[in-house]
């Protein structure tokens, strides 16, 4: 049973039962009970669960719809790793004209980094990100930055809504430069914190010729609630070790997979 699927059936069993023990988790799904403590240890990281001892109990609906931590909570986690994956960023998007960047505090540190187009160039940024546009703009580098319309989500530091989604209507870019949550490598998918914050990111990836995946190891199967896509979905991964060609890390996976 693949980790997805197995967190699941912690979820649904947590969601009809309140709680959970360890050892009846590990018969539901016929896994060792190591297994069963790193599945918990997961979804509580993710805000989807509490974890204690000998088992897990369930949150709150009020609580697991808020899960998305604040913009300032999230922005020196990793730091080093963003870093980094900024100074990769600015390298693979050089030349670019048109950018859609997310509102990610991964995505946050490109603000820093993004070299100011050549003498005659233009370009052109689009976020839903306020601390980026505010950012890009106190920079002063030459870059026409525009902040999509939309409602600030309380904890983000980003707009979304309608109004978000429909602002990149009759848009095209170079490249949507996004984050997310997490993505669990056995299944593939990428996940993300809040439904609002995906509808956005989606919407950016649907106009754009290039679409990165701006991501830190530590986040490699990390579980979050809402589908983002899947890693076929995009072209490029960036982590803090570099770019990645997102058809060779599935061949890689395949072969793995196959050996094992």
């Amino acid at each position: 049973m693949i980790a997805e699927e197995r967190r699941r059936k912690l979820l649904a069993a947590l969601a009809k039962n309140g709680a959970l023990s360890v050892g009846k988790a590990s018969e539901i799904l016929r896994v060792s009970r190591m297994t069963v403590h790193r599945d918990l240890d997961a979804l509580a990281a993710a805000g989807m669960l509490r974890k204690v001892h000998g088992g897990a109990v369930a949150l709150p609906h009020a609580a697991q719809a808020n899960v998305a931590r604040s913009f300032d909570e999230r922005a020196p986690s990793a730091a080093p790793a963003k870093e980094a994956i900024a100074r990769h960023l600015a390298k693979l998007l050089g030349g670019a004209r048109t950018l859609a960047l997310d509102a990610s505090t991964t995505v946050f540190q490109l603000g820093f980094t993004l070299q100011p187009p050549a003498e005659g160039a233009h370009l052109f940024i689009l976020t839903n990100g306020i601390p980026m546009f505010q950012e890009l703009n106190r920079r002063n580098a030459g870059f026409r930055v525009a902040l999509t319309g939309g409602e600030p989500h309380p904890r983000t530091g980003s707009l979304v809504g309608p109004l978000s989604v429909k602002s990149v209507e009759g848009l095209r870019f170079d490249y949507a430069v996004v984050s997310a949550t997490g993505w669990m490598q056995e299944e593939g998918t990428v996940n993300d914190s809040t439904p609002e914050g995906v509808a956005v990111k989606q919407a950016f990836m649907g106009r754009a010729s290039v679409k990165v995946l701006a991501l830190d190891t530590s986040k490699v199967n990390f579980l979050a609630p809402y589908q983002l896509g899947r890693l076929e979905d995009f072209d490029t991964l960036v982590t803090e070790e570099g770019p990645q060609d997102v058809k060779a890390i599935l061949k890689k996976l395949r072969r793995e997979a196959v050996r094992a």
